[in-house]
């Protein structure tokens, strides 16, 4: 069974680090990823789920293993 993406990380990371939306939309810009802070918000409820080849840019922006998205039940 393939394990689904945890779309709670994204918003728990990015408290953490006490980051605004836009703050993670420039942070992705910076490294090629062109995303729009409607689009992080829907990753973030849980509306969409961003495609697997964005993940390790996700995880490299926020200093973690792509694991952290698919994290054990």
């Amino acid at each position: 069974m393939a394990k689904e993406f945890d779309h709670t990380q994204l918003k728990k990371l990015r408290e953490f680090l006490k980051w605004t939306l836009r703050d993670l939309m420039v942070k992705l810009s910076t490294m090629g990823f062109d995303v729009t802070e409607q689009t992080l918000l829907n990753w973030e409820n849980g509306d969409t789920t961003p495609d697997a080849d964005k993940l390790p840019i996700l995880a490299v922006v926020f200093g973690v293993g792509i694991e952290r998205f698919y994290p054990e039940k």
